[in-house]
């Protein structure tokens, strides 16, 4: 099941009897969280050419940005079969064939699951909405995500994140909700494609101050009026040990310091106001779409320029425009 693209490459196949040894992700350009998938498949690359390759003062980083991200995800991508081949030969040292059978099955599906990911057999006409969470370990942001996606309550946060997918209804329209649960400090590629939720446990002053912390760091990169945002204080914490430590004023006080955010204190353990989050930034990024729709409508012409000439209707063939929100894609 291996896919080739118009550069094919020609990837060391494993000597049979030997172990080749795993093949490296690259390590995240900023931050310390996850990067989700653990490998890549044989598929192709290529040398980078045109406007990516070359160099000049107007646009230079944005171009170089992106053919750095470019060689990554295709470096991610190649990366994985090297390793399921590795997987393949430790398995048929197991002795134990029963075992050795139900292992390789697994790692069959895996491998499926990985080739026939959503970049490969997903519709182009689906529409995705990119929901990033950010908060420090003590956040309670790993529960909120849990509760969303299960309706239920698990207590352990998860150091690494996560990537997670559900299907969302935003007046009327079903939505592809891409969620990020960054394992640290947001990194350049989340800062560059997701709108934000916020999170702070409501007991923890140290995960209060990271908000700010995180927020500056996105604001350093982007215009944060172009980035929907839902500030989020979490309660699951709180008890007698652990009061309450951030109180309304100083929370509200945060959200408006985070471009008028929205604020909501939510319940994992219960599910107040969850649903109401991810409803709500969801909402935002829908919006802020059709605004950017509506922004760059068709252009006002000259009364001299050829759309005003003298030309009979008839001659002019009915030709329908869609407009396109322009939506930055995630290797994930």
């Amino acid at each position: 099941m291996n896919y080739q693209s118009s550069v094919p490459v020609s990837p060391t196949m494993p000597t049979p009897g030997t172990v080749p040894a795993p093949v490296p992700v690259p390590p995240p350009q900023f931050g310390s969280g996850s990067s989700g998938s653990s490998g890549a498949g044989q598929f192709g690359s290529g040398t980078v050419s045109g406007p990516a390759a070359q160099s000049g003062a107007s646009g230079s980083q944005f171009v170089l940005s992106n053919s750095a991200a470019i060689r990554a995800e295709i470096h991610r991508f190649e990366s994985v079969h090297p390793n399921i081949y590795a997987i393949y030969d430790l398995v048929e040292r197991i002795d134990d064939l029963a075992l050795q059978n139900q292992i390789r099955e697994h790692v069959i599906s895996i491998e499926d699951s990985f080739v026939n990911s959503q970049e490969w057999t997903l519709s182009r006409s689906v529409p995705e909405l990119k929901v990033g969470i950010v908060g420090n370990l003590s956040s309670g942001k790993s529960a909120l995500v849990h509760r969303y996606l299960t309706g239920t309550y698990v207590q352990e946060e998860s150091p690494e994140g996560g990537r997670f997918k559900k299907e969302i209804v935003v007046d009327g329209q079903s939505y592809l909700l891409l969620i990020r649960d960054e394992g640290g400090p947001p990194e350049l590629q989340f800062i560059l494609m997701y709108s934000v939720v916020f999170v702070f446990s409501l007991e923890d002053e140290i995960s209060f101050q990271t908000v700010y912390n995180y927020f500056l760091r996105l604001s350093s990169y982007r215009n944060t009026a172009e980035v929907p945002m839902v500030l989020v204080g979490t309660q699951d914490a709180i008890s007698a040990a652990n009061p309450r430590v951030i109180d309304d004023a100083r929370a509200r006080k945060l959200s408006n310091d985070l471009k008028r955010s929205t604020y909501y204190e939510t319940c994992s353990t219960y599910g107040l106001n969850v649903e109401r989050v991810f409803q709500d930034v969801a909402q935002k990024v829908v919006a802020l779409r059709k605004k950017q729709q509506l922004s760059t409508g068709p252009c006002k012409s000259l009364p001299n320029s050829p759309s005003h000439s003298s030309v009979p209707s008839a001659s002019i063939p009915s030709v329908h425009i869609n407009q396109v929100s322009l939506v930055m894609q995630t290797a994930k």
